[in-house]
């Protein structure tokens, strides 16, 4: 009997195992690439669809080229990928980093700013202990390099919560590890948003949200989601009761406009409490937040970052010249 392999030009064979050299939709040059991947894939003893983000490094690590060529075989396994109907494993952090060393830097010390705000935010109390914890979350997922976008698609089942990490993603797309502050480790952000995320789906949810947010003591070290709520978005509004906005068992998310306005307001308020020299806080503060109003806060944070220090910079530089 004739393997079915052996007429298929597309599928080639090593050590009899089958690697999907085509991927419908993809143009010359993204298949030329993709081909590429996939025998590197199986002769590396990786998996080339879908493959992880660790596949995608240890690929460009044997692979060495100059930034554009990277650039052009990750946007080709992405793009292979999503033809398939897998998740980009291009898009984990990990890899934006390794193809761009720049954002890795203004992220991490965007990261720094947000671990100062952590601590400000309420945790207790209703309903601004609800809107504390929420965003926190919300900052550590945005300094972590993810896009507004990406987190506002966020569901639950794609967050994974343990002692030592938090896990965003198949790819994974974000690892975030756990460092025993007790205001800004990662894994207790996360749980203390779990702790009431549980229930706000349901129809007297905000019960015992109250119940937790009003409580002296933790009830729960380690929360857990409903599996039957794993669909639904890991990050939703509240109104002024305290309610989910959404239907019962269900959940608005919150949009990328209300992500974007709300992370960059905290980190604002960071760049802003810190003026550099002698300058009034309040002018300063004032003035930088006036200029960062005008931007597109729809654009990446670390892109935003980038050009808000050159902003800060010529506004300082500006004030000390004329003596203000």
């Amino acid at each position: 009997m004739t393997d079915s392999h052996d007429h298929d030009p597309h599928t080639a064979l090593i050590d009899e195992r089958p690697i999907p050299t085509l991927v419908p939709g993809l143009g010359r040059e993204h298949a030329r690439e993709w081909r590429q991947f996939a025998r590197w894939a199986a002769a590396a003893e990786h998996t080339a669809l879908p493959a992880s983000a660790a596949t995608v490094l240890a690929y460009l690590a044997e692979h060495p080229g100059t930034p554009a060529t990277q650039r052009g075989r990750v946007t080709a396994i992405n793009t292979a990928h999503q033809r398939a109907g897998h998740p980009a494993p291009g898009e984990a952090e990990a890899v934006r980093r390794a193809l761009n060393p720049g954002r890795g830097a203004r992220l991490d010390a965007a990261r720094d700013r947000a671990g100062a705000l952590l601590p400000q935010l309420p945790v207790t109390g209703w309903t601004e202990g609800l809107h504390g914890r929420r965003d926190a979350v919300l900052l550590l997922l945005a300094t972590s390099g993810l896009s507004w976008r990406q987190i506002a698609a966020l569901t639950q089942h794609e967050v994974t919560v343990t002692d030592t990490t938090v896990t965003i993603g198949p790819q994974p797309l974000v690892e975030l590890p756990a460092t025993g502050l007790p205001a800004s480790c990662p894994v207790r952000v996360f749980r203390r948003w779990i702790a009431v995320l549980a229930h706000a789906p349901k129809a007297a949810g905000h019960l015992e949200i109250e119940r937790i947010l009003t409580s002296t003591t933790e009830t729960d070290p380690n929360p857990v989601l409903p599996p039957a709520y794993g669909a639904l978005p890991f990050l939703t509004d509240f109104d002024d009761r305290g309610l989910a906005t959404g239907y019962v068992d269900d959940l608005d998310p919150l949009t990328t406009e209300t992500i974007a306005a709300i992370t960059t307001e905290h980190l604002l308020r960071q760049y802003a409490s810190t003026p550099a020299g002698d300058l009034d806080p309040d002018y300063y503060a004032r003035g930088v937040a006036a200029r960062w109003r005008t931007q597109p806060i729809l654009d990446e944070l670390d892109d935003l970052l980038d050009r808000f220090d050159a902003l800060t910079a010529h506004l300082t530089l500006n004030d000390f010249e004329t003596g203000i």
